[in-house]
């Protein structure tokens, strides 16, 4: 019966030991997050991109103009965020540019309108049916009152 009494202790003391040892510096090309280590080699452009906008080294519209970048224009798109992995499709990303593109700069829209045309901004027989925004939402709303 004491002996089941040890064993707990001894666990504990294990595990007090190993959070008190110093975890080793994270190797080259590997990235911290959350307290796990990322190896940056096997992630693609996206991921990159994401991870600098999620450590605050991109802001979302730079970081929205490098995803647009990864699909349309690699030539375009900074050495530090291209990747040999293949990505993924890219209609989410033209998907969220549309819906959030009054959260891009002036400059970026005009960057980004290249390569994706923004709802309700095509043709003059386009209805804008599609686009529900805020803004637009709210904007309609506007002129019904």
């Amino acid at each position: 019966m004491k002996r089941l009494k040890i064993v707990p202790v001894l666990l504990v003391a294990a595990l007090l030991l190993g959070c008190a040892s110093e975890a080793p510096p994270p190797d080259e090309g590997t990235a911290s997050g959350a307290g796990y280590e990322i190896d940056e080699s096997q992630l693609d452009s996206f991921a990159l991109i994401n991870l600098a906008m999620s450590s605050g080294d991109l802001d979302y519209s730079t970081g929205t103009l490098y995803k647009v970048y990864a699909v349309f224009d690699p030539l375009s798109l900074p050495p530090e965020y291209e990747s040999d992995v293949p990505g993924k499709s890219g209609t989410p990303l033209i998907m969220e540019v549309q819906r959030n593109w009054n959260r891009l700069t002036p400059e970026h829209r005009e960057e980004i309108s290249q390569y994706i045309e923004p709802i309700g901004e095509g043709d003059t027989s386009d209805t804008q049916l599609d686009d529900v925004t805020p803004d637009r939402l709210e904007d309609a709303r506007d002129s019904l009152e």
